[in-house]
């Protein structure tokens, strides 16, 4: 039986001295390595194979299908040139609100506080912050095991899991300020500093590279009533349609990606707003995937998965 796997990347970078610094990153010689592992060990799928694949006009090809999260400085900086180097291609999925907002995602201003201050620290001062005002603090709704798998310590992990799972998403912006605000010695990072810019996205569609939707704010969509989560999915379609044009095909990644983060209604919204196809963090292979029920539920499987995808934490 053919097989096809989608692998998923965020940070790809040489050296931890840009934002989040310390947090989590593949190193670029061992993305390298990966690379020249996959070659040798399964091959890469073509553009036009995985498209057709998708539309379900062929038999499912082996290989790799490489996928990169968050439009992230690294992905032109350091990832575009190695696949070029090779002659391979990418799929890139893109939250919009960094570039209509001018300012960072909450998702990334939580990954860049922790790789820059201890994290006792850090969740003290939000355990503060939290208790000067309660009412923000939301529901968790039971998603409570998203970092489950992550190779970071039980404080950085309770850490997050605050703040991307129970203060209500509305208020999370707020109560990151109010955080920052009491670390007197901490720079936040600035938008340039943390993503790719407009012409960099149009370079790598010029170069051959797919870009997908990712929501606008990055916020678990589970979370969110019908309205907000339609206005994150249609906002992020429209805004990439209106920067490059009609891709190839339509796809989007659900943030963070776990069965609990997206549900019926979401997958309605993905429909509505033309999605064809939808990416989720599940790990699982390809292979076989034509009905059209799959198609909002794709698996990947994290680069950390396959030899030489290790990731580096050096945290404070």
């Amino acid at each position: 039986m053919s097989e096809m796997n989608a692998v998923m990347y965020h940070y790809v970078r040489p050296t931890p001295n840009r934002p989040p610094h310390g947090y989590y990153h593949l190193s670029l010689d061992d993305f390298k390595r990966q690379l020249s592992y996959f070659e040798e060990e399964y091959g890469f799928v073509d553009r036009d194979s995985f498209i057709n694949f998708l539309r379900g006009n062929r038999d499912t090809p082996d290989g790799i299908v490489l996928t990169f999260d968050d439009a992230l400085f690294d992905h032109h900086e350091w990832v575009l040139p190695e696949l070029q180097r090779r002659n391979l291609w990418g799929l890139f999925f893109v939250p919009t609100g960094p570039f209509v907002n001018d300012r960072i995602l909450p998702v990334h201003r939580i990954h860049a506080l922790v790789g820059s201050l201890p994290a006792n620290e850090l969740h003290y001062e939000l355990e503060s912050v939290l208790d000067t005002e309660p009412s923000i603090s939301g529901e968790s709704r039971g998603v409570t095991d998203a970092y489950d798998e992550q190779s970071s310590s039980a404080t950085v992990s309770e850490f997050k899991r605050l703040l991307n799972f129970v203060v209500a998403p509305e208020d999370v912006q707020g109560v990151l300020d109010r955080l920052e605000g009491r670390l007197t010695d901490y720079e936040p990072p600035t938008v340039s500093e943390y993503y790719l810019s407009e012409t960099q996205l149009l370079e790598m569609v010029d170069a051959g590279m797919l870009l997908g939707a990712h929501s606008v704010t990055h916020p678990v969509l589970a979370r969110l009533d019908e309205k907000r989560q339609r206005s994150e999915i249609e906002s992020s379609v429209t805004w990439l349609d209106n920067l490059v044009g009609s891709q190839p095909v339509t796809t989007f990644a659900y943030p963070y990606g776990g069965e609990d983060t997206f549900t019926d209604t979401t997958v309605g919204a993905l429909a509505y707003a033309g999605c064809e196809y939808a990416f989720t963090t599940e790990s699982g292979t390809l292979a076989g995937r034509h009905r059209e029920a799959e198609m909002f539920s794709l698996p990947r499987r994290d680069c950390n998965e396959f030899d030489y995808g290790s990731a580096t934490f050096e945290l404070p």
